[in-house]
């Protein structure tokens, strides 16, 4: 006779993870990379090179197609694990008045990357993508941070900040927004720059204020890139500014402009009600983990 063994209180009531957890935020790379050659390969085959589509308009439907596909295959594999999208979250409307401020600040900083000197792999699509410039912009600007904050921050971050410490969790999720660029010029600074949009998920849980900085470093970008294409090609960032001296004190202007915005940030926000305790951020992953295998 078959002996049947009474499932521990403890099993019975732990309830679903959210998701993804870590080790699905992983398996959320691999998709993304299959999506991409699966749905993105094809259309631009089809449309830039059968078709002769300018570079703009073919990587708006790019960035859209892919990014939806995606997001439409993640919202039936997590199931009722599944978390609502949060766009207004905690953010007060004085907040947004100063992300202009804040996203010039950050770009004064990160330019710090320039004597790096990593390799740019995309420059020549970019300066095809600028023939079109209201078709790029387009895709810079609003596609591309509408769609990949719904995703990195919006469900990645969000889920792995039910379950993980939110270091671990802003880390893992500007990581992986850092290694979906394939470019290294790109990729380390959407690494630092998903960092910065992780925590003001973290403290705000709106992704309204994540995309509208998004939107508006890209259009920064774009801004650059368009007018002043020397400027963006130069070898290092301090001979934009004339001098070594008059960068050095950009660059501390920036930072303490920066911090001020990020304290003024923390002081008119909480850390949302369902984090983890660190405690329980080290004890329950494992848990967690195998419940959602």
């Amino acid at each position: 006779m078959e002996l049947l063994v009474p499932e521990t209180p403890a099993a019975a009531s732990r309830p679903a993870p959210a998701y993804p957890t870590l080790g699905e935020s992983w398996g959320i790379l691999g998709w993304y990379l299959l999506v991409t050659l699966v749905v993105g390969v094809p259309l631009y085959l089809i449309l830039e090179k059968a078709f002769a589509w300018p570079l703009g308009v073919v990587t708006i439907l790019l960035t859209v197609g892919t990014n939806l596909a995606l997001l439409g295959f993640l919202r039936w594999r997590a199931g009722k694990r599944w978390l609502p999208l949060q766009l207004k979250g905690q953010a007060r409307p004085g907040l947004y008045a100063a992300l202009p401020v804040l996203v010039l600040a950050a770009a004064v900083v990160l330019s710090l990357l320039g004597f790096l000197h990593l390799p740019n792999w995309m420059d020549s699509i970019f300066q095809k993508m600028m023939k079109n410039p209201a078709s790029a912009l387009v895709a810079v600007a609003v596609a591309a941070p509408v769609l990949e904050e719904a995703l990195f921050r919006g469900v990645i971050l969000q889920g792995l900040l039910r379950t993980r410490r939110p270091w671990v969790a802003i880390g893992q999720s500007a990581l992986l927004f850092g290694l979906v660029h394939f470019n290294p010029a790109q990729s380390v600074f959407a690494f630092l720059l998903g960092l910065l949009l992780g925590w003001l998920y973290y403290r705000t849980q709106s992704l309204g204020v994540c995309m509208a900085v998004h939107a508006l470093n890209n259009s920064l970008t774009f801004v650059i890139v368009r007018w002043a294409p020397t400027a963006w090609q130069k070898d290092l960032p301090l001979e934009m500014f004339g001098s070594a001296w008059a960068y050095v004190g950009a660059v501390v202007l920036a930072a303490l402009v920066l911090a001020v915005v990020l304290w003024r940030v923390q002081r008119t926000t909480a850390p949302p009600v369902w984090a983890p305790s660190a405690v329980a951020a080290d004890a329950a992953p494992a848990a967690w983990e195998a419940a959602a295998a």
